[in-house]
């Protein structure tokens, strides 16, 4: 009844539209890559490269039929690869049967493989990706975002709130406010 709608009403959205703000070229990919980043992110092919961003946030569940996992793991290119690893190490048996496979590609997964294209790639030498933390509801925990730099030997990531903690222990250190309580 109405206790049930009004409940869902006051339910807040949360959404992190990302970007990868450089185009990738497919050639730096293994397939096995191009599978897995074209279902965290929507995938914008233009020629040779790829343009990796979401308006709602990269997907950290992915159901990816075994046929085509498999043929991604077959790629020679994908080998000592962080896709390769994650895949086989995690779900190995399950790549075997045939179906769908339910793969968690939460805790740094795509930076991960970002990475790897990287260090691979004869044409970049880095990848700036740029997430915005928004909510359909103005609440303070609900806005934000994060800048993540990913170059072959590193991946440094920095969020909006530990800037304004930057901020305020600059501004502290200096005298112009009084440390918070």
């Amino acid at each position: 009844g109405w206790c049930a709608r009004a409940r869902s009403h006051d339910m807040a959205n949360y959404h992190s539209p990302t970007v990868i703000q450089q185009m990738i070229p497919t050639a730096d990919m293994t397939a096995l890559e191009q599978l897995l980043l074209g279902e965290i992110f929507d995938a914008e092919f233009d020629g040779e490269a790829v343009y990796l961003c979401t308006d709602e946030g990269p997907r950290d569940m992915l159901y990816i039929d075994a046929d085509k996992l498999r043929e991604g793991v077959g790629d020679p290119a994908a080998a000592d690869t962080t896709a390769l690893s994650q895949i086989v190490g995690q779900y190995g048996e399950e790549i075997l049967a045939d179906g769908e496979v339910e793969i968690d590609a939460s805790c740094g997964w795509w930076e991960n493989i970002l990475q790897d294209i990287v260090h691979r790639s004869a044409t970049l030498d880095h990848l700036s990706v740029i997430t915005s933390y928004t909510c359909d509801k103005m609440r303070a925990d609900g806005f934000g975002g994060m800048a993540t730099f990913i170059t072959a030997s590193q991946i440094r990531a920095i969020s909006t709130h530990e800037t304004m903690a930057n901020f305020i222990a600059q501004a502290v250190e200096s005298g112009e406010i009084k440390p918070l309580g």
